[in-house]
């Protein structure tokens, strides 16, 4: 068995695991290279040592995509619709996201008027043509995309969902008249109706297909060149992986793929902690905090995520963030109070104390100065961190400004930002109907455990977990994805739907996805598919989705009952007195792949390696202990307030709060109800 590779790039750091042939995991972070991020993975590749002709596969989570459209820096695309329907991307929603908000403008298509063209053919809604493709009509539009520039182009025709000839019709002329230029399809994408939202999917994938096929033949070159003859594969937004050639057709498909290798290995904690065990993620970095709902075992998804305002309808792991990390710059803003966030520092300068020329306070050397970050083993100690550098700017920026004592300052900084994530999490849990007291915190990343524990206590939740090695914990479930391709079709005729058909579509759905995953040379063990379908009380707008099991009789009958049990559950009732209907039925087509430990056996030893330091908590300095990970072992309890300590990662326990080690080797932190803690 050859190795296999898994990169997570961040804001600031670039966490390299690699899984040896013999079982072994090695891990790794260095510095992101903002400037072009290949260089911070071939770093990677050289500080661990590594040979790549000795690898079978190499997989990562790319922000390439997601960048290019928050960023403003993706290709000029040019749009192809149905006749009639060329200012969607201007009308959008007749919603209002700020309802008081009275000046509220809306954002700038990224297809402006001009390179919009329509064309007469019209499918109606059950796939019937009323109107055939005129060629001539498409071979003019082409002529002025090529005068224009344009090598992007994105197709969106009505109904395609129910029939996607007419797009397909259209491709195809295209290519003969602009060989060379990347094409998407609407129907390739989403099968769905709601013409805005799936016109802003196609349109936002045209605009970074280009910038991704640039950085995946740049990335597969340099790999080839160190050796590599494996597979390169890209982690999507549903969790799953598909094959560099897939993400170049389809990189709508990868816009949260960054985040979402936590959220993968959160998935297989849960199944080591049981089949109904609810997790809610919490993953900071160096710029950003994620958070994701594991309900009752399984990832909470949602078929429309959203950049900026522009809707993106593909299936996606239901992820939010905010700008919240160890990078996150605190300042005095103009009206005296103190900020933190969403701007970074980033990976260059970073913050004051890696020494790199940081001059603005951050949330790392605010810890830093109340003593939770051990200076001389930052990274496992090849970063020895700026102590009088970290006091400095929290010194300058914070406390002069307030007239206060350094060490309450950065208190401060560090109150704000637990604010600001708190906040997200209410906004993921409670605002949509999860109750905190039902789930546990899984916390990782670089800065997630050291904050993880206040977080909790001030949401009423009784456990944080802590995987081994949080701080690459991304990566190592980017590591054992599987591949994955998510289907769907439309439920167009309600009359028409009984058992027989609803089976016959899944069947049918099925034979694709096992054809997409075998024609994508990715190694995998088996296939299995995930059947799930999509219903609504008739007059609602939304659906909501349930797992189904094949073979079960009745498939109609059981959805709905599933249906009505989740209602329930997340808004407090049911409507048996109002119909259900079918909206749309779906299959995760998936590819297992060999799997990878997300959690280690406890160390054996003759007891806890621990030192003393100076901690400030609760506004007072204490001499507390200083614990290092591998030395924990499942018979010992630790009690805070103390830390923690890994090369990657930092644990923080407050005063009241203890730990103990389980035989997976994950961290059970009890937490005391607020206002409880000694």
């Amino acid at each position: 068995m050859a190795g296999q590779l898994a990169i997570d790039i961040g804001g600031t750091f670039t966490d390299v695991v690699y899984a040896h042939p013999d079982g072994r995991t090695q891990t790794l972070k260095v510095s992101t290279t903002p400037e072009d991020i290949t260089v911070g993975i071939l770093n990677g590749v050289r500080e661990a040592d590594l040979d790549l002709t000795d690898l079978e596969s190499f997989v990562h989570g790319t922000t390439i995509a997601l960048n290019a459209l928050l960023e403003g820096k993706s290709a000029a695309v040019g749009l192809v619709t149905t006749r009639g329907f060329r200012d969607v991307l201007e009308i959008m929603r007749t919603n209002r996201p700020n309802m008081y908000d009275l000046q509220q403008v809306k954002p700038t298509p990224l297809v402006p008027r001009r390179n919009r063209r329509e064309i007469t053919a019209r499918m109606s809604y059950t796939g019937e043509e009323i109107r055939p493709v005129d060629a001539d009509e498409v071979r003019r539009i082409a002529r002025d995309f090529a005068a224009d520039g344009i090598g992007s182009i994105a197709v969106c025709l009505m109904h395609a969902y129910a029939d996607p000839a007419h797009e397909q019709e259209v491709r195809a002329i295209l290519a003969e008249e602009l060989p060379g230029a990347f094409v998407s399809l609407s129907s390739e994408l989403s099968r769905v109706w709601r013409e805005f939202e799936r016109t802003s999917t196609t349109v936002s994938n045209a605009a970074a297909k280009p910038l991704v096929a640039r950085y995946m033949e740049s990335l597969e070159e340099q790999l080839s060149g160190g050796g590599f003859s494996g597979q390169v594969l890209i982690m999507q937004s549903n969790g799953g992986v598909m094959s560099g050639a897939e993400a170049r057709d389809r990189p709508v498909a990868t816009l949260m793929s960054g985040p979402i290798g936590g959220v993968t290995g959160a998935l297989e904690i849960a199944r080591l902690l049981g089949p109904d065990t609810s997790l809610v993620t919490l993953d900071i970095g160096g710029t950003s905090a994620d958070v994701a709902i594991i309900d009752r075992g399984e990832a909470v998804s949602r078929a429309v995520g959203h950049i900026e305002r522009w809707p993106i309808m593909v299936p996606m792991i239901d992820i939010e963030s905010i700008g919240a990390g160890g990078g996150s710059i605190a300042r005095v803003d103009e009206f005296g109070g103190l900020s933190v966030g969403p701007e970074s520092a980033g990976a260059d300068p970073g913050p004051a104390c890696y020494g790199r020329g940081g001059t603005r306070a951050t949330v790392t050397d605010a810890n830093v100065v109340l003593g939770r970050i051990n200076p001389s083993y930052f990274l496992g100690g090849r970063l020895d961190l700026d102590v009088d550098g970290a006091q400095r700017v929290i010194r300058e920026h914070v406390a002069e400004p307030y007239d206060m004592d350094v060490e309450q300052a950065a208190e401060g900084v560090v109150t704000v930002i637990n604010s600001n994530m708190r906040r997200l999490l209410w906004e993921m849990m409670i605002g949509r109907g999860y109750d905190p007291r039902e789930f546990k915190l899984l916390a990782f990343g670089g800065a997630g455990p050291l904050h993880a524990c206040e977080l909790a206590q001030s949401l009423g939740i009784g456990e944080v977990i802590v995987p081994a090695e949080p701080g690459t914990f991304s990566a190592l479930g980017i590591l054992g994805a599987d591949v994955r391709h998510d289907l769907e079709l439309m439920v167009v005729s309600l009359e028409s739907v009984d058992d027989a058909s609803v089976e016959r579509a899944y069947a049918e759905l099925e034979a694709e996805g096992r054809e997409r995953i075998e024609g994508q040379h990715a190694s995998f063990e088996r296939i299995e598919f995930l059947r799930s379908a999509e219903l609504r009380y008739v007059g609602q707008d939304h659906p909501l989705s349930v797992d189904l099991e094949a073979g079960e009789g009745a498939p109609l009958a059981r959805a709905v009952e599933l249906f009505g049990q989740k209602h329930e559950r997340l808004y407090g009732f049911r409507r048996d007195d109002v119909p259900v209907e079918l909206f749309r039925i779906q299959v995760a087509a998936v590819g297992r792949r060999e799997r990878h430990a997300v959690a280690a056996a406890a160390a054996n030893g003759a007891g806890p390696a621990r030192s003393t330091r100076r901690l400030w908590a609760g506004g007072r300095w204490h001499d507390a202990e200083a614990h290092q990970r591998t030395g924990l072992t499942g018979d010992a309890a630790v009690a805070g307030p103390c830390v923690i300590e890994e090369p990657g990662s930092t644990t923080y326990l407050p005063p009241g709060f203890t730990a103990t080690v389980d035989a997976h080797g994950l961290l059970h932190i009890s937490i005391p109800p607020e206002g409880g803690s000694a």
